[in-house]
Parts: structure tokens; C-alpha cells; sequence
């Protein structure tokens, strides 16, 4: 555990209801180490989503623990509230929709996230050119989102996701509102941040085109990890 990025242990969340207990998560351990790309799949209501909530730190677990680099971090009672700083450092968020501000351009959109956490503008100006560089974007960094292709504008999120040098990427469905093409794209650039930025890359995902890039896909089935495979 001590050299995983991510490890989380007999991590479960469970809903109370009218109809009983839901068991959204239900034991989940698992392992993710620098430079791995680890696809998450399962049907609709699995539990993978809930996984990244939890691995996220955006909630506490019902159940178990998520360790941080060797640094337990959350856990039953965690209060989230105070969590908020360590995500912001540790942890950069992908979504299915990239959710850029309209009336900032892919540069601006980028530098924000280094200027709340309180680089010097000028400074966050020149990192998230750089970042936009990297996701092949310089040519497009004076655009508005409304002026990018949808590809472009994940590319976007993901260069915004690297600001702060996180360690561990967490993306959510980030290639469901694209082509086949423009999903490939995605994909290739996550394998290529894990190999190059040595960093821990989760994908959850219902999209097959692109299984073969990972390092490993994990199989979930309500709520529990029924299956790992190496690629």
C-alpha cells in the first residue's frame, strides 16, 4: 500500500431508504500505483461512480478507508469540509462534461484554478500555457469553450485537471459525449500523462473503443469489484 498513489480498503457506501439499506458500494479494496491507467466498468448503477466520489474525497465512506500516497486520509466521520485543500493539491477532476466557464478563454479557464489556489497571475498565465501545450492546444488557447470542438474542450478540462501537479487523476465518463474519434484523443492523452507525469490515472467509463490503452480494467457489479484484468 505504502507505494500505491491510491489505495482504498473494504471501502463501502451505504443509503438508508424506504425500502431499506442500498448498498451503492459494498467492500471495494483497491490498488492504483504512479504511472497506471486503470479503467472502471460496470453497468449503469454498479457503484463506479460512488467509488470515484469516495476515492475523490468528496465524500466520507460508510465503511473503510482511502489512503493518499501512504497517508490515510478519509474514513467514516472524515469531515470532507476539511479535506478541501488536500484535494485541490492531491487529486485533479475530469468529468463528462468539460463545465468550463463560457466567458473565459481555454487559457483563462486553465490559469483560474492555479490562481485560486494563489499563484501569482502572471505566473498561472504561463503553467496553464505550458499545460494547454502539452494537451496540443497552444493554437487554441485564446478561444472561448464555445469556439472548441467538444474534444478540445475535454482536452481543456484535462489540462485545468493537471494545474496544480495533482497525482492522481480521477475522470468520470470523460469521452461519453464524444466520437469515436475525438474519445480516442481523450484516451491517448490520460495513457500519455500516466507515462510521461508518472501519475495515477482512473478512468470510469462504459465506453469499450478504448480498453486497450489501459494498464489494467476492474470490473464492478453492485456495488463490489468482481473482476481485474491486465491489458
Amino acid at each position: 500500500m505504502s507505494d500505491a498513489v491510491l489505495s482504498v480498503r473494504n471501502l463501502a457506501r451505504h443509503y438508508a431508504g424506504p425500502g431499506g439499506i442500498t448498498r451503492a458500494l459494498d467492500g471495494v479494496s483497491l490498488d492504483v500505483g504512479a504511472g497506471e491507467l486503470v479503467g472502471v466498468y460496470g453497468p449503469s448503477g454498479s457503484g463506479k461512480s460512488t467509488f470515484l466520489m469516495l476515492a475523490g474525497l468528496l465524500e466520507a465512506p460508510s465503511a473503510g478507508e482511502v489512503w493518499l500516497a501512504g497517508e490515510r486520509v478519509s474514513y467514516p466521520g472524515a469531515q470532507m469540509d476539511q479535506l478541501r485543500g488536500l484535494r485541490r493539491r492531491r487529486i485533479g477532476f475530469v468529468f463528462q462534461k468539460a463545465n468550463l466557464i463560457p466567458f473565459l478563454s481555454a487559457l483563462e479557464n486553465v490559469a483560474l484554478s492555479l490562481e485560486l489556489a494563489d499563484v501569482a497571475p502572471a505566473d498561472a498565465l504561463a503553467h496553464a500555457r505550458r499545460l494547454l501545450a502539452m494537451v496540443d492546444l497552444s493554437h487554441r488557447a485564446d478561444n472561448l469553450p464555445s469556439k472548441l470542438s467538444g474534444g478540445e474542450q475535454q482536452r481543456v478540462a484535462v489540462a485545468r485537471a493537471l494545474a496544480n501537479g495533482p497525482p492522481l487523476i480521477l475522470a468520470d465518463e470523460p469521452t461519453a459525449a464524444l466520437d469515436g474519434a475525438r474519445g480516442r484523443q481523450v484516451m491517448e492523452l490520460f495513457r500519455r500523462i500516466a507515462a510521461t507525469q508518472r501519475g495515477a490515472v482512473v478512468v470510469v467509463s462504459h465506453d469499450p473503443r478504448s480498453v486497450d490503452l489501459f494498464d489494467r480494467v476492474v470490473q464492478f457489479e453492485d456495488g463490489r469489484l468482481v473482476e481485474g484484468r491486465r491489458q
